[in-house]
C-alpha cells in the first residue's frame, strides 16, 4: 500500500495527528514500538482508516533534502511517503540525535 504520510509515535499527539490526517482523506501509516493495548489514543485513527503498525520500532529515518519524501526504517521493513510526522515524545531524542 502506498501512503501519503507516516506518523512515528501513536501516543496522544501522534494518535490525534494520524486521526485528523486520515479523516481528511490522506493515506496514513502510523508506527509505534508499543502494543495496541498501551495506545488507546490510536483507536480514532484506526476507525478513520489509518494503517497502524504496533510493536514496530523505528530504527532510522531519512528526509530527502529536495522535499520529495521520507524513508523510515524499522526492524522489519522500510516505508516511504511524501510526508513524515514525528510524535515520538521522549523517544524522539534517540531518533533525532
Amino acid at each position: 500500500m502506498s501512503h501519503d504520510v507516516i506518523v512515528i509515535g501513536l501516543g496522544d499527539l501522534g494518535g490525534a495527528a494520524a486521526h485528523r490526517l486520515a479523516a481528511r482523506g490522506l493515506r496514513v501509516l502510523g508506527l509505534d514500538s508499543r502494543s495496541q493495548a498501551e495506545l488507546p489514543s490510536s483507536d480514532d485513527a484506526f476507525r478513520a482508516g489509518a494503517d497502524l503498525r504496533f510493536e514496530e520500532t523505528v530504527i532510522d529515518f531519512h528526509v530527502e533534502p529536495s522535499g520529495t519524501g521520507a524513508r523510515v526504517l524499522t526492524r522489519s521493513s522500510t516505508h516511504t511517503a511524501p510526508l513524515l510526522v514525528i510524535c515520538a515524545g521522549s523517544d524522539a531524542r534517540s531518533l533525532l540525535l
